[in-house]
């Protein structure tokens, strides 16, 4: 009898997003004697759960492709894994074959594919923007991986529920925000891990208008992310008073300037006066 497996298996995602986190792959089974064998597979150790067919029944040169399931568990770390697969002849025309059973075995190779997600765990729900134009706060990350590795995140900030009218799609930094982040290196581990970083954003922009943000994060390498992770953050912005940075409200320094030219208008009439009364003073 023969057995030859796929050469080609489709790897695993182990993330916890997969559905099965499997694959599949065929082996064809083959009987060239002339008589009805009863066949026993078995399924060699690889760290991965091999389902498949424990017995099935050949008659004389007959062939069968079973079809076999390779599960990884969650997180399963990444990388390649041996197996085998192996059939053995327990019975020719239903006589028990013994310790000189015939059989075959062909090597599979799996492979676990690497993996790191990063998601917006915690974040504010409300933001002020003072004079300085500029919000900071701290998030916390949410990560997932199967892997051991070290990874630089980005944020990136979307306008919740908006859609950018010339390139439709999400509107990103809106209200002319730039990032001003420091750094956020991840060290991953395998499974779930959370990890705090900051975000700092500032613009020019002299809207005074409102409006609602929420954050994804992009880990170098990959795609801009086009779905928020975050909570929405509604961002408003401070007439009076203090932003959440601490600084002083938009309206401030402009009230301000209002008072200081008032005070220098007032001081200057006021002098204009005094020296109008002495020089109508008579000389004596």
């Amino acid at each position: 009898m023969n057995i030859e497996c796929d050469d080609n298996i489709d790897s695993i995602d182990s993330s916890p997003d997969h559905p099965t986190r499997s694959t599949y792959f065929g082996c064809l089974v083959e009987n060239p004697s002339s008589f009805t064998e009863e066949i026993e597979l078995q399924y060699g150790e690889s760290g991965l759960d091999i389902i498949g067919p424990t017995t099935i029944v050949l008659g004389p040169g007959n062939s069968d492709t079973v079809l076999i399931q390779v599960r990884a568990t969650i997180h399963k770390e990444d990388g390649e894994y041996e197996s085998s697969v192996t059939a053995i002849v327990n019975r020719v025309a239903g006589v028990q074959t013994g310790v000189l059973a015939p059989s075959d075995s062909d090597d599979i190779s799996l492979t676990v594919d690497p993996y790191t997600a990063c998601d917006v765990y915690d974040t504010p729900e409300s933001v002020e923007i003072g004079a300085d134009r500029r919000m900071e706060f701290d998030v916390v990350l949410d990560c997932s991986s199967n892997e051991g590795i070290v990874v630089t995140t980005r944020f990136v900030m979307i306008e919740y529920g908006e859609i950018d009218s010339e390139n439709p799609g999400p509107a990103y930094w809106p209200d002319g925000f730039d990032d001003e982040s420091p750094s956020c290196e991840i060290q991953t581990t395998i499974g779930f891990s959370t990890h705090d970083c900051t975000f700092a954003a500032s613009s020019d922009s002299s809207s005074l208008s409102s409006f609602d943000i929420c954050l994804a994060m992009q880990i170098d390498g990959e795609d801009t992310p086009v779905f928020c992770s975050s909570n929405p953050i509604n961002v408003q912005k401070s007439l009076i008073g203090f932003s959440s940075t601490g600084s002083l409200g938009i309206l401030v320094p402009i009230l301000a300037l209002v008072v200081i030219a008032l005070a220098s208008l007032v001081l200057w009439r006021r002098a204009r006066a005094k020296f109008g009364q002495e020089q109508s003073l008579p000389f004596g």
